[in-house]
């Protein structure tokens, strides 16, 4: 299958251009699809960066500010007592009034909450959450992700959130993890930002490509169209006479084998399920080289190619044998069918003299017919008949046609 695909690409330079086509859109399409997410990527990135690091300052900011509360009597780990957290609350809801935060949690050294905006929740210890087991550990943590509903420090709900999440380890004097906070910083009007960003590049992108592609489609399409030409004189080559335009000698035996295997599959006997075979000769062709040159000659064998291609019906098939010999194949005929066919053809020689160089130079030719179909013959066969015909038409004094049926 692979080399049929080669061998049908060789063949048609525009089964090339329309697979290169395809491979150049599907490129495309990858390149930017790549592009794009990569574009997302990154700017997601960068907005995690600077709200990671802002949630940093704020969390910095607010442990030097509340140290006394969350490390009361000295203690080494965060705990706050009921009593506080409603001042701690009022505290941290107006400090982090002005910044884009719309939830906090502060969790002990074991994991349990210690403070939450949400106060369903404080008292609850909090296991198997890596990220939580991180902070705790002494590493920061984020991510960003896109809440459905969110109660934020106003307590109200909010819808379709984009958040970034963020646990950051607290430290006591002696510089040991007391804690850590998970600080939601909304990032919601950044998503705006980052479509624009992904469509503008994507766009910028996708021209860039567009003229490049139609740059490079342009310049493939030429050269495969002067493949396609050179493919064209090639086969023009391969199958045709140089001097007379008709099929060479070997595309008129191929084309003869193809219509008697396309009559001997029908098997049935019957008249015109035959093809005939006509084998033609100038007579003295000699005679016209060597009185009026071999110009006059090439000028008479094209010229008497014409003509009997004007005989002859437009399926026939009529080639260059070789030399001055010439051979016609007549499909769906019968024996008096090529007869009349040869007929045809000896007078459309006889009755018009050649001219060449306001000369007129009188050419006849000779024909050997004959008609072959059976089911087991071979093409070899006829034209050997044709021959053994066009040979008794010369030895009979020549311009004549001669068949064997």
């Amino acid at each position: 299958m692979k080399y049929g695909m080669i061998a049908r690409v060789e063949n048609n330079p525009d089964l090339l251009l329309r697979l290169l086509v395809w491979l150049a859109l599907l490129s495309g399409v990858l390149i930017i699809s790549f592009s794009a997410y990569g574009i997302y990527r990154h700017s997601l990135a960068v907005v995690l960066n600077a709200a990671e690091g802002e949630a940093l300052r704020v969390g910095t900011v607010m442990v030097e500010q509340q140290s006394l509360a969350l490390f009361s009597a000295g203690e080494a780990d965060i705990s706050l007592t009921p009593a506080e957290l409603p001042r701690f609350d009022l505290q941290v809801r107006k400090f982090l009034h002005p910044f884009a935060i719309v939830k906090i949690k502060v969790f002990s050294r074991d994991g349990t909450i210690v403070y939450s905006t949400d106060r369903n929740i404080i008292g609850q210890r909090v296991e198997g959450n890596p990220r939580l087991a991180r902070a705790l550990n002494g590493e920061v943590d984020s991510h960003q992700e896109t809440k459905e509903k969110l109660t934020d420090l106003a307590d109200e709900h909010r819808f379709n959130v984009d958040v970034v999440e963020s646990y950051q380890p607290v430290r006591n004097n002696a510089g040991e993890v007391a804690g850590c906070f998970e600080i939601y910083m909304d990032v919601t009007r950044y998503r705006e930002d980052i479509f624009n960003r992904v469509a503008s590049a994507t766009l910028i992108l996708t021209i860039i490509l567009a003229a490049v592609f139609c740059l490079s489609f342009w310049v493939v399409r030429i050269g495969a169209n002067q493949l396609k030409m050179l493919l064209k004189q090639l086969q023009q080559m391969a199958l045709t006479d140089p001097l007379t335009g008709v099929f060479n000698r070997g595309a008129v035996i191929h084309r003869a084998q193809e219509e008697l295997a396309r009559i001997q599959r029908r098997k049935v006997t019957a008249a015109g399920n035959r093809i005939g075979v006509i084998m033609i000769d100038l007579d003295h062709f000699k005679n016209v080289n060597d009185i009026y040159g071999h110009l006059a000659g090439d000028e008479v064998l094209r010229e008497m190619s014409r003509r009997v291609t004007d005989c002859l019906r437009e399926y026939d098939v009529f080639g260059r044998y070789g030399g001055e010999e010439f051979l016609a194949i007549i499909p769906d005929g019968d024996y008096e069918v090529a007869i009349a066919a040869a007929e045809r053809i000896r007078q459309a020689l006889l009755q018009n003299p050649f001219q060449f160089e306001q000369q007129e130079i009188i050419v006849t030719a000779s024909f050997g017919v004959t008609v072959c179909g059976d089911a087991d013959e071979e093409l070899d066969t006829a034209l050997q008949r044709a021959d053994e015909a066009l040979y008794q038409a010369k030895a009979e004094g020549r311009n004549r046609v001669v068949g064997r049926g």
